[in-house]
């Protein structure tokens, strides 16, 4: 694996922990298809999440909210149409929650969670 790789990875980790320590249930990491992949897919409630996990180490080209790009978004709410069907999760509430990590050590590292970062595209239906 390479560097950029791991700190993915770690970030994922951290970022699911996080979450389950605010009441979110994950159901899934790292949901594949051919057009990508979810980071995690969770609930919160009755409500399904699907969670963007963005790893910088710092914010020298932006820091990681500058990743998620309206392509980005629309990929995502995609992915989650796709999860939801094959899933037959239909008629549930969804939202699109955004995890942000600075830094790579686990003692300094900072996370901030962005409930509702973005909607799926007026076109696209995730329920």
């Amino acid at each position: 694996m390479n560097v950029r790789t791991v700190l993915g990875s770690e970030g994922e980790r951290a970022a699911a922990a996080f979450l389950e320590a605010r009441g979110y249930r994950i159901r899934e990491r790292n949901y594949r298809t051919r057009l990508g992949e979810l980071d995690l897919v969770a609930e919160e409630g009755d409500t399904l999440v699907f969670v963007e996990v963005k790893v910088r180490r710092n914010d020298r080209f932006g820091g990681p909210a500058a990743a998620i790009t309206a392509a980005k978004q629309a990929r995502i709410a995609r992915l989650a149409q796709q999860y939801v069907v094959s899933r037959r999760l239909g008629g549930r509430p969804c939202r699109f929650d955004v995890v942000l990590i600075w830094g790579a050590d686990p003692g300094t590292r900072r996370i901030e969670l962005l409930p509702g970062a973005f909607e799926a595209p007026a076109n696209r239906s995730t329920a």
